[in-house]
């Protein structure tokens, strides 16, 4: 995400200059600056995720649930409700969440 953030007019297309026989032409220089760290295995915490609640995907509307401080304590966002979501609430909509966000720690 910070690649994204920090290069905001690149469109993502390859640039590569191509070789007359249709070969991709390569360069021996390394880019500098290369954003990321390089110690592995990274370590990711959740801290929200959005899932629907309803009895089909053609009625009921979508929820996210969001980490609050460095607790296990979570808020649910429903619509104009905003309240302190129960650990069961939370376990099981998480399984089945839509779209899941992650801190790197």
């Amino acid at each position: 995400m910070e690649w994204l953030f920090n290069h905001p007019d690149d469109s993502g297309e390859d640039t590569t200059p191509a070789t007359s026989g249709g070969e991709i032409a390569t360069t021996t220089t390394t880019p500098t600056g290369v954003p990321g760290l390089k110690g592995v295995p990274a370590k990711y915490k959740l801290m929200a995720f959005i899932s629907h609640k309803g009895p089909s995907v053609h009625s009921g509307h979508y929820v996210a649930h969001i980490r609050k401080g460095v607790q296990d304590e979570w808020v649910l966002f429903n619509d104009e409700k905003v309240v302190k979501a129960n650990a069961e609430s939370v376990k099981d909509l998480k399984r089945l969440a839509y779209l899941y966000f992650f801190e790197r720690i």
